[in-house]
């Protein structure tokens, strides 16, 4: 399917977790496998609602929500099991239909972009070289300083794409990375494909998945 060349916009920025890869029930999972020691046993929404912030913020949240004292070393190392964990049941590539959209956003002329929560090495464990190679520009959460819904990662896409922010178009799935996009100045399109689109509320548009991002000029439109 051949995109139109769109004059508002020159770069698509995607989500990671959840949007491009099916991975939110494994992060689940290792959330509350690491806090079922203590206890505590976390329900996903607790998970989906932190999604994209950066993973030691997450772990502290959740310590003072369920009342553990904890030192700040013994957060450190729950972050540290918590990446072990996951990777040994992380899934491996690009979802198909994700891989499909962001290879026809390129060939239309659009520059792609990752912005995530998680860190770097989840990504190059999850993906090949290759799929890698499709993307322009990739911020992790160590690259910086504060993590969605700050305003932060997606400034420093921008920055890295050598774009104004507004001209690009983010792809997102969850409340803190909408609000951060938003706060950057750019456009959201919410897919659906974590939360209901009643979470999502913040986005310009919001549409089911990755599919219906296509014709991208039809989204840009009703964005």
């Amino acid at each position: 399917m051949k995109l139109p060349e769109s004059p508002h916009y020159d770069a698509v920025i995607f989500d990671f977790d959840g949007v491009l890869i099916e991975s939110m029930p494994q992060h689940v999972r290792s959330w509350q496998a690491i806090f079922r020691p203590f206890g505590v046993e976390l329900e996903p929404l607790e998970i989906y609602e932190r999604e994209g912030e950066k993973a030691s913020l997450t772990t502290r949240l959740l310590v003072e929500r369920h009342g553990l004292r904890l030192s700040e070393a013994e957060m450190d190392e729950l972050v540290v099991q918590k990446r072990l964990h996951y990777r040994r049941q992380a899934p491996r590539g690009l979802r198909p239909l994700a891989r499909r959209t962001v290879e026809e956003v390129r060939a239309s002329g659009y520059r792609t972009a990752i912005v995530t929560g998680s860190v770097l090495p989840n990504l190059e464990w999850t993906l090949t070289p290759e799929e890698l190679r499709l993307f322009d520009v990739i911020v992790t959460s160590e690259m910086v300083a504060m993590g969605k819904p700050h305003p932060e990662p997606y400034l420093l896409a921008a920055k890295r794409l050598e774009l104004d922010p507004t001209h690009c178009l983010v792809v997102e799935n969850a409340p803190l990375g909408i609000h951060s996009a938003k706060a950057a100045g750019m456009r959201v399109v919410a897919v659906t494909t974590t939360l209901p689109k009643e979470s999502l509320a913040e986005a310009d548009h919001i549409v089911s998945d990755l599919d219906q991002l296509l014709p991208l000029p039809d989204v840009i439109e009703k964005s």
